[in-house]
């Protein structure tokens, strides 16, 4: 009984400091830590504290996250979103896919990733290992935060992203939530900007699950599971951010429109209800 209940402790204390970890030693990155859950829960509350009262954070509808398995698929433009996506949902903490060349700066800045529960991607490469990695954390209920795009926006317009994120929703079948991030561009500016009470705003759509057509995930259905994804993320973002895929939402607006231009032949006053 003592030798079941040391194994019982050893084990649930080793889940509590350092999260099972592949995907670094597969990459080749073996002297980096694992994913510290100790360290997650005492940086994510300063850094919540931090993004409440010195950054005027809002972020709408997060309690539309459902629990367990999900993949947050956001637009990018800054090198803070991360961290303020996990101020949103903390304690939970969310595993993200970061670029491999922020694990490579050492020696603090891909320390501090890989020990906040990062796992590289080799951008442009269709990197396998990432997805693998990434399906792994969704099959054990982790969320999996995504910036599609692979790139902070130098204009805060989004850009034209990857087909990854609309790969791994397919593979998975995990829900997606898309969140739309404006303001945070304004952090780039360093100390001053982060103490001028830089107003951000983070918006999270309702969960959705994207599906293939047949068995077998084709080209197609990637391309359109893609524009979904990245559809629900302009949803959430004014006009000026939506860049390359304004035209989704503007198609989508222009068929609502003349939907209930047909039933209605009467006009409303702007805000007026339906």
């Amino acid at each position: 009984m003592r030798r079941r209940a040391y194994r019982w402790t050893t084990r649930q204390l080793t889940r509590l400091f350092f999260g099972e970890y592949e995907a670094l030693v597969n990459i080749g990155m073996t002297g980096m830590p694992n994913a510290s859950r100790v360290w997650f829960l005492v940086a994510g509350f300063f850094a919540r504290l931090a993004f409440l009262r010195i950054v005027r954070c809002e972020w709408n509808h997060f309690e539309r996250i459902p629990r367990g398995a999900v993949i947050i698929a956001s637009n990018h433009v800054s090198s803070a979103d991360p961290a303020m996506m996990a101020s949103a949902i903390y304690p939970r903490s969310p595993r993200y896919m970061a670029k491999v060349e922020l694990f490579q700066k050492a020696p603090v800045i891909g320390y501090l990733f890989a020990l906040s529960g990062a796992f590289p991607v080799r951008r442009g490469a269709g990197d396998r290992l990432a997805i693998r990695e990434a399906e792994r954390l969704l099959n054990e209920g982790a969320a999996v935060g995504m910036f599609p795009e692979g790139h902070r926006s130098d204009t805060g317009a989004m850009m034209q992203a990857h087909s990854g994120t609309a790969l791994l929703a397919l593979r998975s079948r995990a829900p997606v939530v898309a969140v739309g991030i404006t303001g945070s561009e304004r952090l780039r500016g360093g100390w001053r900007a982060l103490f001028a009470r830089t107003r951000v705003r983070m918006t999270a759509s309702h969960p959705f699950v994207v599906e293939s057509t047949g068995k077998r995930i084709t080209r197609a259905d990637i391309d359109r599971a893609h524009a979904t994804i990245m559809r629900a993320i302009a949803e959430q973002l004014p006009p000026a951010y939506r860049g390359v895929y304004a035209h989704l939402v503007d198609d989508d607006q222009d068929t609502s429109t003349s939907q209930s231009e047909s039933v209605s032949q009467t006009p409303q006053e702007p805000g007026a209800a339906a």
